[in-house]
């Protein structure tokens, strides 16, 4: 699982700077991602069975490193406190079952499988693009440090007046030291598979900084202090979850 280090906030330079990296990382993307589109539109010809996989491939990186520079970005605004929020009614459970979708192409890469415990419908009013990101940015954390063939599952309950949505994994988890370095970017906790090449660390900082925001929080647990609603495994990895105000005001 992520942790996070580092002499921040950053200065203007350094936000600048991530600026500027993001956009020169963009730029040459964008092209990119709209010509695997347009090649598997069939509008340039047929495609075998072999090619549309590859492309698909290329087209899953490249969606994924879009979210590694949205995630620099937003880091920047975050920590400058130049990322305002603009609320509006969100249905919670649409969102993270969309989110789930962007994801499960990787997961069947990983012979992962997704359950979910979810509501028909569950609305607050909260920014829907950073809470997509920051749902994201879980799933993104959990998928890392995933066993092959093992199992995730994602819930959303209320709780206490809050929403909590929840990722629960079955990886090894991470020690007590990790767990507290939770607000510092860019530092990984020890992995139980110390041949995965580690990300940029800004996952779990930005999703933690979007429930700030938003008057709420960001909990992780290893192991899982509690199992989900219903549970069909047993989830003894980490649970990291975001909990987040039930009322209109978001506070």
């Amino acid at each position: 699982m992520e942790g996070e280090s580092g002499d921040w906030p950053p200065t203007g330079e350094q936000t600048a700077f991530l600026h500027s990296v993001a956009h020169e990382l963009s730029t040459p993307l964008t092209p990119i991602v709209g010509y695997v589109k347009i090649l598997l539109s069939g509008k340039l010809g047929p495609l075998t069975e072999q090619q549309t996989r590859v492309l698909q491939s290329v087209g899953q990186s490249a969606d994924h490193l879009s979210q590694i520079i949205d995630n620099l970005v937003d880091f920047a605004d975050l920590e400058a406190g130049r990322s305002d929020l603009h609320r509006r009614p969100v249905d919670l459970a649409a969102l993270f079952s969309q989110c789930l979708s962007a994801v499960r192409p990787r997961a069947r890469a990983k012979r992962l499988s997704i359950e979910e415990i979810l509501p028909a419908s569950l609305v607050i009013h909260a920014d829907e693009v950073k809470l997509r990101r920051a749902i994201g940015n879980l799933l993104d954390n959990a998928l890392k440090f995933s066993p092959h063939g093992g199992v995730l599952l994602v819930e959303l309950a209320p709780r206490g007046g809050r929403v909590e949505l929840s990722v629960f994994d079955q990886g090894a988890g991470m020690d007590a030291g990790a767990l507290d370095r939770l607000s510092r970017p860019f530092q990984h906790a020890a992995a139980a598979y110390p041949a995965r090449k580690p990300g940029a660390g800004l996952g779990l900082p930005i999703a933690r900084r979007i429930a700030e925001a938003h008057g709420g929080e960001l909990i992780a647990e290893s192991p899982p202090s509690l199992q989900p609603l219903a549970p069909a495994h047993l989830f003894e990895g980490t649970r990291v979850a975001l909990r987040l105000p039930l009322d209109a005001s978001g506070t």
